[in-house]
């Protein structure tokens, strides 16, 4: 187990960075992939609802800190990570389709709880499908292409 957190911890910190300065980049209507989600749907998956509820919190909180931001990413991150420890997947049980909904699941879960805190009563109602839309979309193409390469180096 310690291993598995050592690794978990040293991947999240290099997909910080590679989330930060690169995928941040290609935002469209303001949603970019979101690497950290893949990476804490992988870890709800694997330990739990609530590993994935404290992973998600201070990946979250990670995300603050590289934003300059305190609490909103914190937040929503702790949210997909509650919401992607329902599916967790036992040992022997390794499934694409799995993997993906739960990208997809999380993303619609911490999207969500993002711009609700973030704006609140100021958000322009009809933007939030859009921009749950396109982070679904995001968020499922980076998990399955990760997932695949992770499957192959297994």
């Amino acid at each position: 187990m310690q291993q598995r957190i050592l690794f978990y911890t040293l991947g999240g910190l290099a997909l910080a960075l590679v989330q930060k300065f690169l995928l941040d980049r290609l935002a469209l209507y303001d949603i970019a992939p979101d690497m950290m989600l893949v990476l804490l749907t992988f870890i709800a998956q694997r330990e739990g609802q609530s590993v994935g509820t404290t992973a998600g919190f201070f990946i979250g909180l990670l995300m603050d800190l590289l934003h300059g931001t305190l609490g909103i990413d914190a937040l929503s991150k702790t949210v997909a990570g509650f919401t992607a420890g329902f599916f967790r997947e036992t040992e022997g049980a390794r499934q694409t389709t799995t993997f993906i909904v739960a990208v997809a699941v999380s993303s619609v879960a911490g999207i969500t709880a993002y711009y609700l805190t973030a704006y609140g009563l100021a958000l322009v109602w009809w933007k939030l499908p859009i921009y749950i839309a396109v982070g679904v979309g995001y968020n499922s193409v980076v998990g399955y292409a990760a997932y695949q390469s992770a499957l192959h180096r297994i």
